[in-house]
């Protein structure tokens, strides 16, 4: 099991928390996930009072935090509910990740039981949303198989939305995460990456259920090798620690206070929030010592400026 981040600290505002980083023996390996994702969604918490605000992560494997051929797995949703446990009140965030499903795949199969390329098992997104719920915000992630496959921006886009779809008529507010860059795919992945990108921003300032739409190329530096695994396409397990602990970040600052206007409900709660951890301090069994990733020529230059969109709900 891994060290909770609030073993011996008290409950305080992120910047006292920042002063005062608690150190970890890094000698030590970092232990897998917990639960098992043979059975989805499962949970992870963090926070230990005060209103419970539910999030379901649904995805494929870059939700999973699918990493090394398979053999490891780090949801970035285990980071998310630790960072905000640390700040806010009672979080719990559910994760299914299917490794090899496309976007529509998972549409054509939201009601019933999926089962993905190594082997696990997940409810489709409505059986999750009926069955493990009620939630307060879905967070969607999916795409990337699809752009494996070729498919046209049109394809995934219309795939992306039936997702959405079936979430916001149950009166579940979601987020729409792009899908990530990869290091390893050349400028090509990157021009279809981001049409679809293009494509969820529009859907995204049309539907007031889409409470934001992020660029995750933000959230994750590319160029950092330890950030990503040995493909070239998949977060390592630290590199997905540091998304759940950004995202956390980019959710508590602007995403909670929407959730709270819709639903009449303060799940933010009084802590002040002046500053986080930068990237990797959310994982504490994992500190990140970054390195620069051999970029192709189309990645030597900055990333793509695309920070994400709020909707003005």
């Amino acid at each position: 099991q891994a060290p909770q981040a609030t073993d011996s600290l008290p409950k305080t505002t992120m910047e006292e928390l920042c002063e005062t980083p608690r150190q970890w023996d890094t000698t030590e390996p970092m232990p897998p996930a917990q639960p098992s994702l043979r059975s989805m969604p499962v949970m992870y918490s963090g926070g230990t009072s005060g209103k419970v605000l539910r999030i379901l992560c649904y995805g494929d494997s870059m939700t999973a935090g699918f990493c090394k051929g398979g053999h490891e797995f780090e949801p970035y949703a285990r980071a998310m509910a630790e960072s905000l446990g640390l700040v806010g009140e009672r979080y719990e965030v559910f994760v299914c990740g299917l490794s090899g499903l496309r976007a529509d795949t998972m549409a054509d199969g939201a009601n019933g039981e999926l089962v993905d390329c190594v082997g696990f098992r997940g409810k489709g997104l409505v059986k999750a949303l009926v069955e493990n719920g009620p939630f307060d915000l879905a967070v969607l992630m999916a795409g990337t198989n699809d752009m494996s496959c070729r498919l046209p921006v049109q394809a995934i886009d219309q795939s992306l939305r039936r997702l959405h779809g079936a979430c916001h008529c149950r009166g579940v507010p979601t987020i729409a995460l792009a899908p990530p860059p990869a290091p390893s795919r050349g400028a090509s992945w990157e021009m279809t990456r981001q049409g679809v990108l293009a494509a969820l921003q529009k859907f995204a300032l049309q539907t007031p259920g889409v409470v934001a739409c992020i660029d995750t190329a933000n959230l994750v530096d590319a160029r950092k090798a330890d950030l990503w695994d040995a493909d070239g396409l998949h977060y390592s397990p630290c590199g997905s620690c540091a998304f759940g602990q950004q995202l956390a970040k980019l959710a508590w600052r602007d995403v909670l206070p929407k959730l709270s206007e819709l639903q009449g409900v303060d799940f933010k709660s009084t802590s002040t929030v002046s500053s986080w951890p930068t990237v990797g301090q959310a994982a504490p069994w994992a500190t990140c010592q970054p390195q620069m990733w051999p970029m192709s020529p189309w990645w030597s230059g900055a990333l793509p400026v695309c920070a994400w969109v709020l909707v003005q709900v």
